[in-house]
């Protein structure tokens, strides 16, 4: 009998635990920490379109892991820089890149990043746009922020 009335207390309290809601664990980021952030996400896409890896190398970190479109796995830093300067050596040239709807987690000195982007390329005379979405990783480290990977998929224009 004891041990009915134990497993009812158990399964009553953790019927309780379970409705209750789960505890914030994201806190906002100030004004001047997004606006720094997004400055230095702006740079990487900038500086990997116009082929700067050693821009690139300053900003991501050693660890980076890169997913993109149309692209069968994700590439490691040596890659994602070697795809850059590929991109440069090519011809393309970037247009512009824009953000919308940008959201952002922060978890410490981490930062995860979403948002809508829009991409102009323009090669051999042909512009391309690519739109889609994006999630971003940054640590601050040494007061300073590193991006240490991203996802990116495609919306169809």
């Amino acid at each position: 009998m004891r041990i009915i009335a134990t497993v009812l207390a158990l399964a009553m309290a953790a019927g309780q635990l379970s409705a209750q809601a789960a505890p914030r664990t994201a806190a906002a980021l100030s004004g001047a920490e997004l606006a720094g952030l997004e400055t230095v996400r702006r740079a990487v896409w900038v500086d990997w379109f116009s082929g700067d890896t050693a821009a690139l190398r300053r900003v991501l970190g050693p660890e980076l892991v890169a997913i993109a479109p149309g692209v069968p796995h994700w590439h490691s830093l040596d890659e994602s820089l070697a795809a850059s300067a590929g991109f440069k050596a090519s011809g393309g040239r970037l247009v512009s890149v824009s953000f919308d709807s940008t959201m952002t987690h922060r978890f410490g000195e981490t930062v995860v990043m979403f948002s809508h982007y829009t991409v102009v390329t323009e090669n051999g005379g042909r512009r391309q746009i690519q739109r889609g979405r994006a999630t971003e990783v940054f640590i601050r480290s040494n007061g300073r922020w590193l991006h240490t990977s991203w996802h990116l998929d495609e919306q169809a224009l």
